[in-house]
């Protein structure tokens, strides 16, 4: 039976035991109790800067985020329920989400109409679910982000 990851809120297969995006443990897989478990500490800032947008007063803007500890989720879409709201008419209400780890960023595409691409170089490729680690540009509708984690 599927199981929903405790930190980041994923479905995972029954047979995983460990979340397949921010690598937290099923709950049942352990045999340590919670409060026995060292909490990890990342102590970093998650920044959105939007690079290119149709919406000209977006371009140049940074959304900070303060991250104290790994799984931590940001959103990112059309709809004001997100973390990020990109007002794109390409950009689907609920396109993807950062997911915050101690290795990095993972990007995940929540089923958007127009996708979520990575972009290297001079190359856009079509992602699904990634670590890019650190930082990436990364294109939603007619919208380019750079993604990045900073120290505190």
């Amino acid at each position: 039976m599927p199981w929903k990851c405790p930190v980041c809120g994923t479905i995972n297969r029954d047979e995983d035991l460990v979340c397949r995006i921010c690598g937290a443990y099923k709950p049942e897989a352990t045999t340590k109790k919670i409060s026995q478990t060292p909490r990890e500490s990342i102590a970093a800032v998650a920044i959105v800067e939007v690079l290119e947008s149709p919406i000209e007063s977006l371009i140049g803007r940074k959304f900070e985020f303060k991250i104290n500890t790994p799984g931590a989720i940001i959103t990112v879409g059309r709809a004001v329920e997100n973390q990020v709201v990109i007002p794109d008419p390409a950009v689907s209400r609920r396109h993807m989400r950062l997911i915050v780890t101690s290795n990095g960023v993972v990007v995940e595409d929540l089923g958007s109409s127009n996708g979520t691409y990575i972009i290297e170089g001079n190359n856009e490729r079509l992602i699904k679910v990634e670590n890019v680690g650190r930082q990436a540009v990364l294109k939603i509708g007619n919208t380019k982000l750079r993604i990045y984690l900073t120290h505190r």
